[in-house]
């Protein structure tokens, strides 16, 4: 028997989990599960939160398969306050630091707000990649009093919140702590208000100067506090985070939710929340635990961790104008417990990845692994199609997008790619205009200079006046080579048989060709490039010389 897919053992744990973690106390079995993935909108959606949605839709698909009933949530935690003002966004947002995401205006202007412009275009750009979860918000939550009871528990048990709490610490909680942030009436802060007194049903608090670091930063901010002082009911305000975590939990009636690594260090945020679900809200810590996905490991881009900050990101909805979304799922789904170092410029490389699970999962290539790549294809696949496609290589597509005109692209394209045997005679014509599209926008902003072409129909005079009489040799036998059609590993044969006749290097006949054809010295593969361009237009070139 092959290797278990990750996501389909979370399934079978889930399904007969026994028992809460916490305390002594049965789980009845069911066929009804909860799955939560969430983000804090305090920053840009960007690909890293979609690791989240995507890695618990693994989840989700394995369940329902098993034929469970499934509801799959992301929650917006948009009570959360705006900590630092995102890049893109204006630096005047910077007034804003301190107020709930939820109250602060689209900067974009086709939303109420920054909350509802960002959440709304991430949740719609989910089902590119495959999924649809329910879209909720712990502003409207919190607004509409759905948590007050549940709040309120909090507040009826204080004693017990903090003895779990201090666990995790080395100075005790305060007697007087409370888990409740509540938002200034005055000046629509949450981040400065300090509790002054309070009872189960409603607070009292000053709104004072505060000092924080942002995440990522050295220094700190200071927020001004405006002086208000003022009652506030548990509507407009919010938990604290980990006391928040348990009770959304137990609210939502979560059965499984994965987190980063820095929530399952001992005593972490994980173990917090799953701790006051079960003694306080008398719900089951989301099962189950350590295991394959949790706690999973980021994504790095050319070896530094993923941030908008740093600026090494791009938002869900800008990922499918240059990257296939497949490409995306598999990175995310083949090895989550597992750093793995991305680069926008290897997409071709993932590309081919993808397609040999393809391959495959449809019966074309053997794997020793044949049961877990047909497990990771199915996982990684948007819609599954009724038999395999065309497998037109990425970096083929991104230089034949730069080659042929616009008038006629689809007709023109499909020549080439039959001449290089990557179509056959049926074709979706707007799948490959589709991916003639993605593949030049991924070549224009991330495939380097090999990946620019400019091919000269008329080699400049100077380069001609300095070809040896051995690379000059050379050529001619190509052009008489490129009379006849070829497949590219018999030209990649020829080509080097050529060389070796020629008495020169690889590197001096390389540069002598590259240098004619597109003005530099290197190039994509000559081969393949010869092909794509077609070998009568290359022969035609060539034989000016």
């Amino acid at each position: 028997m092959g290797e278990v897919f990750w996501s389909d053992d979370i399934a079978s744990l889930m399904i007969n989990r026994k028992k809460y973690n916490h305390i002594d106390k049965a789980i009845e079995p069911s066929k009804s599960f909860a799955i939560k993935s969430s983000t804090s909108i305090s920053g840009v959606p960007h690909i890293g939160n979609a690791s989240d949605v995507i890695r618990h839709d693994a989840v989700v698909r394995s369940l329902r398969e098993k034929g469970m009933d499934v509801r799959f949530l992301w929650i917006a935690e948009d009570m959360d306050a705006l900590r630092k003002v995102p890049a893109g966004i204006p630096d005047s947002f910077s007034k804003y630091l301190g107020m709930p995401v939820a109250d602060i205006p689209d900067p974009e202007g086709c939303h109420k707000t920054y909350s509802e412009h960002f959440c709304t275009k991430f949740v719609d750009s989910l089902s590119d990649f495959g999924t649809k979860p329910e879209y909720l918000s712990t502003s409207k939550e919190y607004r509409a009093g759905n948590f007050s009871k549940w709040i309120k528990l909090v507040f009826e048990n204080l004693d017990g919140v903090r003895e779990i709490l201090d666990k995790g610490r080395r100075v005790p909680l305060a007697k007087n702590w409370v888990p409740w942030k509540p938002v200034c009436q005055n000046c629509g802060k949450l981040m400065t208000t300090r509790v002054t007194d309070f009872d189960s049903n409603s607070v009292k608090y000053v709104c004072e100067d505060y000092q924080f670091q942002p995440y990522g930063e050295k220094a700190y901010t200071k927020l001004s506090g405006c002086g208000f002082k003022g009652d506030s009911d548990m509507k407009n305000g919010k938990l604290l985070w980990r006391v928040e975590w348990g009770m959304l939990w137990a609210y939502w009636k979560v059965n499984f939710e994965g987190a980063g690594k820095e929530h399952f260090m001992p005593s972490g945020s994980f173990w917090s929340a799953g701790e006051i679900a079960e003694k306080i809200f008398d719900w089951p810590e989301p099962y189950p635990g350590e295991n394959y996905i949790q706690p999973y490991e980021y994504l790095t881009i050319s070896g530094k961790k993923m941030s908008a900050s740093v600026g090494n990101v791009v938002a869900t909805w800008d990922w499918p104008s240059f990257a296939p979304p497949q490409v995306l799922r598999l990175l995310f789904l083949k090895k989550p417990n597992r750093v793995r170092d991305f680069s926008y410029e290897y997409i071709p490389k993932y590309m081919d990845e993808f397609y040999k699970l393809q391959r495959v999962y449809f019966g074309k290539e053997e794997d020793d692994k044949e049961e877990f790549s047909r497990r990771l294809y199915l996982m990684s696949e948007v819609s599954v199609p009724d038999k395999m496609p065309a497998q037109i290589p990425f970096d083929y597509a991104a230089m034949v997008a730069q080659m042929v005109p616009e008038e006629g692209r689809i007709e023109k394209a499909v020549q080439i790619f039959r001449a290089t045997k990557h179509l056959g005679e049926k074709y979706d014509a707007k799948a490959l205009g589709k991916m003639l599209d993605m593949a030049k926008e991924w070549s224009d902003r991330y495939g380097g200079p090999s990946y620019k072409i400019n091919l000269q129909d008329n080699p400049p005079a100077d380069v001609v006046e300095s070809l040896t009489d051995n690379q000059k040799s050379a050529i001619r036998k190509l052009v008489k080579a490129l009379d006849r059609d070829m497949t590219e590993d018999e030209l990649y044969a020829k080509i080097f048989e050529i060389i070796k006749e020629s008495d020169i290097s690889s590197k001096g006949f390389f540069k002598a060709i590259y240098t004619i054809l597109i003005g530099r010295p290197y190039g994509p593969r000559l081969a393949q490039f010869i092909l794509i361009i077609g070998r009568n237009r290359i022969r035609k070139i060539l034989e000016k010389i």
